[in-house]
């Protein structure tokens, strides 16, 4: 049994790497990288002699967190769908849901909703996160440009902030250890609380503290969101590829929305600091999830579908 874990494993980190090597953009490397630790898991269940009772707890524990934290996914992805579009489908959907669930006996509750959100929820954040830092890692500095830095919000209405700083500061460092300075694409519109735009602004701030030529920058000023800033950006520089730099955090939906609108192009994450970041990857998860919302009702309907024979099954 142990050999064949191993195999398994190493079969699975063969994958991995061949897919890295050639899209690394794809939430494929996720569930590889989910299955590997899995694997690994089982592997030293084996190895360590775990006893029954030890196993049983371990396993009691952690699908009652799984359950709690699938309830959190839940709540985030309807709070990110009602702040997005103030539309009711995705609260509605979930309202239904749970109404269902409690119009059953008192332990279909469990049977249910533990499962769906353990296997479903957890299990595309797990494959999320692992993609999303996997991405991160093998990314590497362009050799040449374009580069093109997203707006993220301004302080104050008209100046850049810290993460939007930092966002600069990464496209800044790539493009001067270049032989040639590259053109950097400052995008980002200007919001209704807004002064002047975001690319006026980071490209003012970029001029005037890191030393950026002026001849060397480009504004992209229509963009709202970052689907609108990788589509205009690609418009404005002729559909050729180019290097764009966000948030850490942020990098693998934005090249998850380029692939989606056949856009060649690579993300680069500027610094953002831990206790930050984690609450950002959840809304990053809603984000990425409401890309395949219809995917996403379809297999919440298959999946009550199969529970709710389960439960009919549990029942007699």
């Amino acid at each position: 049994m142990e050999i064949f874990l191993f195999l398994t494993i190493i079969v699975l980190g063969i994958l991995l790497y061949y897919q890295v090597q050639q899209n690394p953009a794809t939430m494929r490397i996720g569930t590889l990288g989910v299955f590997i630790v899995i694997g690994v898991v089982i592997f030293m269940y084996h190895f360590l002699n775990v006893t029954p009772k030890v196993l049983k707890l371990t396993v009691y524990i952690g699908y009652s967190m799984a359950v709690f934290f699938g309830i959190l996914l839940l709540l985030s992805m309807v709070r990110h769908s009602w702040k997005k579009s103030h539309q009711w489908g995705l609260p509605l959907l979930v309202g239904v849901y749970l109404m269902c669930l409690l119009l059953f006996s008192q332990w279909s509750l469990w049977w249910l909703s533990a499962p769906w959100l353990m296997l479903y929820f957890v299990w595309q954040f797990c494959r999320f996160i692992v993609s999303s830092v996997i991405y991160g890692y093998q990314s590497k500095a362009p050799t040449r440009g374009p580069l093109v830095v997203l707006g993220g919000g301004l302080a104050e209405g008209y100046r850049v902030g810290n993460i939007v700083d930092k966002r600069i500061q990464a496209a800044v460092t790539d493009a001067n250890k270049m032989s040639e300075y590259p053109m950097i694409v400052f995008s980002g519109g200007q919001g209704e609380d807004q002064l002047i735009s975001e690319a006026e602004a980071m490209r003012d701030w970029s001029v005037s503290r890191y030393d950026v030529p002026f001849e060397k920058t480009q504004l992209e000023k229509r963009s709202r969101n970052t689907y609108q800033n990788l589509k205009y950006t690609s418009q404005l520089l002729s559909q050729q590829p180019f290097t764009f730099y966000t948030s850490g955090y942020h990098v693998f939906r934005g090249v998850l929305l380029a692939k989606k609108q056949n856009i060649d192009a690579q993300g680069r994450g500027g610094f953002v600091p831990l206790f930050y970041r984690i609450p950002a990857f959840f809304r990053e998860f809603a984000g990425v999830m409401s890309m395949n919302i219809r995917r996403q009702i379809l297999w919440a309907l298959v999946w009550g579908i199969i529970a709710f024979v389960i439960n009919q099954i549990m029942t007699y």
